[in-house]
C-alpha cells in the first residue's frame, strides 16, 4: 500500500511543480485521481478537506 501512496505523492508533487496548485487540483479531479487530489491538498497545507 505504501507504494501507491508514494506514487500519489510523486504525481501530486509533479503536477504542482508544473501546473501550480489550482490547475494541478483541477487535473486530478477531472481524471478522478482522488488519491492524487488528496495529496495535493495535503501538500498545500489544507487540513480536513475530502475530495469526492
Amino acid at each position: 500500500m505504501s507504494g501507491i501512496v508514494e506514487h500519489y505523492q510523486g504525481l501530486a508533487q509533479n503536477l504542482i511543480e508544473n501546473l501550480g496548485y489550482e490547475q494541478a487540483l483541477y487535473v486530478a479531479q477531472q481524471n478522478a485521481w482522488y488519491g492524487v487530489a488528496e495529496e495535493i491538498h495535503r501538500l498545500s497545507g489544507e487540513v480536513g478537506h475530502t475530495v469526492h
